[in-house]
C-alpha cells in the first residue's frame, strides 16, 4: 500500500502533537511541591546543543533523590505550544542563540535560564522583548554566557607575556560597555593597555592599524562588528605581519590564527547549567542573577603560531590550572 507524502507529513505532525500533549499530561500528573519540572529547548537537535543536554542530564542523574524532571522539547514544538509548555514548566532553559531569542520574547511566567549564548545575543533578545512587550509581567530571565570574564582573559595574557607588554584592546558597539571593567581589572593586575573604540566598520581598518602601532599584544573580545568572518583574515594577517600575537575569545579563533584563548566547552556550560538547576530545586524561591559568566573553562593554544613567536613549551593545561589558582585566590 502506497502512502502519499501529504499523508506522511500529516502523520508526522500528528505524532509530534501527540508527544507534546503527553509531555504536558506528564507534567500535570507530577505536581508534588518538591519536584522541579525543567524544559530544555535546544536551538537544534544535534551538535553542541546535544552536548549541553547530555552534560545536564549526567549531572542531574548524580542526584540521589529524583526530584528534578527534565524534558527536552524541539524549538519548533515550543513555537507551536509555547503557552502550554510555559504553564507546565517550573523552569525553561533555551540552549543557543535561536532558542534564547524565541523563548525570552514569549509572554509567560516561568523563570528562564538561557545557556550557551553570547552576551551580545542575550542582550539583543532582551531589547526585542522590551520592544514587543511594553509592560511585561515580572519574570526572572537569566543566562549563562559564553563570554569569558575579562579578568580571566587578562590573567592569561599576563601569564604569557608578564607585565611589560602593552595590551591593545579594540572595542566595538557591543563591547564598549566593558570599557570601565577593563580599565579597573587591568590596573588591578598592573597591566599596561590601550583601548580603541571602533564605532563602525567604515573606520575599522584604519583605527585597528593605529592601535596595533601602539600595542605589543592584541586582546580580542567578542564583538560581531569587529571580529567576524569578514574581518578575521585581515586582522590576523595584520597582526602576524607586525609580529603582534593575538589572545582570542574562542577555540575557533585560535584555530584561525590567534595564539591562545580561554573558552568554555558545551560540556562545561552544561555542567554549570545543571548546578544552577540543582540550586533552584533546593531553594525554589531563589532568583537567578541577570547573567552569569562561565565557571568552568579550558585554555587552547595554537602550537604553530606559538612556535612562530618563539614559544616551544607552552602547556594549555598548566595555564588553565594557574588561572584557576588565581581566581580562587581572588574570590
Amino acid at each position: 500500500m502506497l502512502i502519499s507524502p501529504a499523508a506522511e507529513s500529516n502523520a508526522a505532525s500528528s505524532f509530534r502533537c501527540y508527544m507534546v500533549l503527553c509531555l504536558l499530561a506528564f507534567f500535570s500528573l507530577n505536581t508534588h511541591a518538591s519536584t522541579l519540572h525543567v524544559t530544555l529547548i535546544p536551538s537544534r537537535d544535534n551538535g553542541a546543543y546535544q552536548h549541553v543536554i547530555d552534560a545536564i542530564v549526567a549531572r542531574i542523574d548524580e542526584q540521589s533523590q529524583r526530584t528534578i524532571v527534565l524534558k527536552t522539547i524541539s524549538l519548533d514544538d515550543f513555537k507551536q505550544h509555547s503557552t502550554n509548555i510555559d504553564q507546565a514548566s517550573d523552569l525553561l532553559i533555551p540552549i543557543g542563540i535561536r532558542a534564547t531569542e524565541r523563548v525570552i520574547r514569549q509572554a509567560g511566567n516561568s523563570p528562564i535560564l538561557a545557556t550557551l549564548v553570547p552576551r551580545s545575543s542575550f542582550n539583543d533578545g532582551l531589547k526585542k522583548r522590551a520592544a514587543e512587550i511594553p509592560s511585561p509581567p515580572p519574570r526572572n530571565i537569566s543566562a549563562i554566557l559564553l563570554d569569558q570574564p575579562i579578568s580571566r582573559q587578562l590573567n592569561l595574557t599576563r601569564l604569557l607575556f608578564g607585565n611589560v607588554k602593552r595590551i591593545g584592546i579594540p572595542l566595538g558597539p557591543d563591547s564598549q560597555s566593558l570599557h570601565h571593567e577593563i580599565e579597573r581589572t587591568a590596573r588591578q593586575l598592573k597591566l599596561s593597555f590601550e583601548i580603541e573604540n571602533i564605532d563602525s566598520a567604515e573606520n575599522l581598518m584604519h583605527r585597528l592599524s593605529g592601535l596595533l602601532d601602539r600595542s605589543d599584544v592584541l586582546l580580542a573580545l567578542p564583538d560581531p562588528a569587529i571580529f567576524n568572518r569578514r574581518n578575521v583574515r585581515y586582522i590576523l594577517l595584520s597582526t602576524y605581519r607586525k609580529r603582534i600575537p593575538v589572545i582570542g575569545f574562542s577555540r575557533s579563533y585560535v584555530k584561525a590564527g590567534a595564539l591562545a584563548a580561554t573558552y568554555s566547552s558545551p560540556e562545561q556550560i552544561g555542567k554549570q547549567t545543571a548546578e544552577m538547576i540543582i540550586a533552584l530545586q533546593k531553594k525554589p524561591a531563589r532568583e537567578f542573577p541577570a547573567a552569569v559568566q562561565p565557571k568552568y573553562f579550558s585554555v587552547v593554544i595554537n602550537k604553530q603560531v606559538a612556535r612562530s613567536f618563539g614559544y616551544t613549551d607552552l602547556s594549555a593545561e598548566k595555564l588553565a590550572r594557574q588561572i584557576r589558582q588565581l581566581e580562587r585566590k581572588n574570590q
